[in-house]
């Protein structure tokens, strides 16, 4: 057996709760469910969980769950989400993960993913740390193993983003073809593979700083696109014979036909498309020419060899590298033609305005009341899931704390983790600074500056709203200065009533 298929799917949704109310309110959008949560959730997310095998009278014959014979991974927000609102569903991921591990040689398919979505290549080197042990640490306490690999959002990725994945120990991650800049040969020289033009078939290695290195799978992306925008998930028997045949043919080097793709393109951007994964996976099940397995498996039995590097601050959603999050560069949905999104850049100014004044106050203040404030951040991520504070104190604080001092301990902390949910990466891929979107992270802007009035004393909400008054719109007579005080003021008026 020569030739390995695997598809990936990730699946993500924003932090949609308000933070002043811990609710994700009623989205008109998504009717006629209560929000796009819901939504999703039952055309995707659950759907996968027990997708329809049909014979041919249109009878469901058996049900099956996709992420057993799939990549994944999940936004540890989305998780947390499920967990709540759609338990049967998070189960039902989770136990999938563990099938997956006795499928495919004690692998599983489950993949971590960087806490919030955030676009790794634009934050600064300590939220790289964080959102990276964040992600790890959500996805042990979840799926109870040490992920293998980490999938990166937007698969945003530098050389530093990469670097920190392998000081973490994380073994690979996936890649666009179009972030391949080059491939060394065997002769030792390096070949310009620009374009998508990498042998997308083998995993490659990556030569980080000190000696470091990682795996990276670069996926086939005209196949990816054929799933996500060109129709092949309207028959799962095509599907099938075009991972089938994609291999290719010749040598005894194992190759892994490998596609990566939005997961919602299971369900929900294409109605029934559980199901022709459901039918494409069975007859790949059956062919004598080919076999199903996961990234980590692959890697295991065929470790990479090859050397390649890539381009740096790339990733799959943006010609433009990581432009779409922090500039007008062209990138948009399509829906609005005639709109820019000059707003871009004055937006992610003004959070890293608001970021950067945290950043004094905690390292001073925090001196006192960590060991190391920095590392207390990154161990905060057990408040997070659910623990205790009084664990996580007796872990990360000195000794000793008067009520005060503590109650000051855990806001400094829930600060930094408001700062790093305001950039979760939806705020930036939409048309306008009106959008839901843009909306979600300035309501976790608004809450920092409620903190820090409690917490330092500080009042930073006046120099946010100047600063959010050089945000543009499309809309006529609107900045994002508007937006923040229609769509986050009241909430913070009604908190202080």
């Amino acid at each position: 057996m020569s030739n390995y298929v695997c598809v990936h799917g990730h699946f993500y949704q924003p932090p949609r709760e308000n933070p002043f109310t811990g609710i994700v309110a009623e989205q008109p959008t998504a009717a006629p469910w209560h929000d796009w949560n819901e939504r999703i959730t039952e055309e995707c997310y659950a759907a996968n969980t027990r997708a329809h095998i049909l014979d041919d009278t249109g009878a469901v014959i058996r049900t099956v769950n996709n992420y057993q014979r799939i990549s994944f991974d999940f936004g540890p927000t989305l998780l947390s989400w499920l967990e709540d609102s759609a338990p049967e569903t998070y189960q039902a991921i989770i136990g999938a993960d563990a099938a997956s591990s006795l499928r495919f040689g004690g692998h599983g398919s489950a993949m971590a993913q960087a806490y919030n979505h955030t676009i790794l290549p634009l934050t600064n080197h300590r939220d790289k740390l964080t959102q990276v042990r964040w992600g790890i640490a959500d996805f042990e306490h979840r799926f109870g193993r040490r992920p293998e690999g980490l999938w990166l959002p937007e698969t945003a990725a530098d050389t530093e983003t990469l670097d920190v994945l392998a000081r973490e120990d994380v073994v690979f991650t996936v890649l666009s073809p179009y972030q391949a800049a080059s491939v060394q040969g065997d002769d030792g020289t390096w070949h310009d593979v620009n374009g998508g033009v990498i042998d997308t078939r083998i995993p490659y290695l990556i030569d980080l700083p000190e000696g470091r290195q990682i795996s990276v799978f670069f996926y086939d992306g005209p196949l990816s696109q054929e799933i996500a925008f060109n129709g092949l998930l309207n028959d799962g028997r095509a599907l099938a014979g075009r991972l089938i045949e994609a291999g290719g043919e010749g040598d005894d080097e194992p190759h892994l036909v490998h596609v990566a793709t939005d997961g919602e393109s299971y369900g929900h951007h294409h109605k029934h498309g559980e199901m022709a994964l459901a039918v494409a996976l069975d007859m790949i099940d059956e062919a004598p020419d080919a076999l199903l397995t996961n990234y980590a498996e692959f890697l295991s039995t065929s470790p990479a060899v090859r050397k390649a590097r890539i381009i740096e601050a790339s990733s799959w959603s943006c010609a433009h590298g990581v432009e779409r999050w922090r500039a007008d560069c062209g990138c948009s949905t399509g829906q609005h033609p005639d709109w820019n999104q000059r707003w871009r850049g004055p937006l992610r100014d003004t959070l890293d305005w608001l970021r950067d004044e945290l950043i004094g106050p905690f390292e001073a203040l925090g001196a006192d009341l960590f060991h190391d404030p920095w590392v207390a951040r990154d161990g905060y991520i057990d408040v997070v899931l659910g623990g205790a504070e009084d664990t996580f104190l007796g872990s990360y604080a000195r000794s000793g704390l008067s009520p005060q001092q503590r109650s000051m301990a855990m806001g400094l902390l829930e600060m930094q983790h408001r700062s790093m949910l305001m950039y979760t990466s939806c705020g930036w891929f939409f048309d306008d600074v009106s959008g839901l979107e843009v909306v979600f992270v300035l309501r976790h802007a608004g809450w920092i500056t409620e903190l820090a009035r409690e917490v330092l004393g500080k009042d930073l909400e006046p120099d946010l709203l100047v600063r959010l008054e050089s945000v543009p719109s499309n809309l006529e007579g609107i900045t994002g200065r508007d937006v923040y005080q229609r769509e986050v003021s009241p909430f913070m008026t009604a908190r202080n009533l």
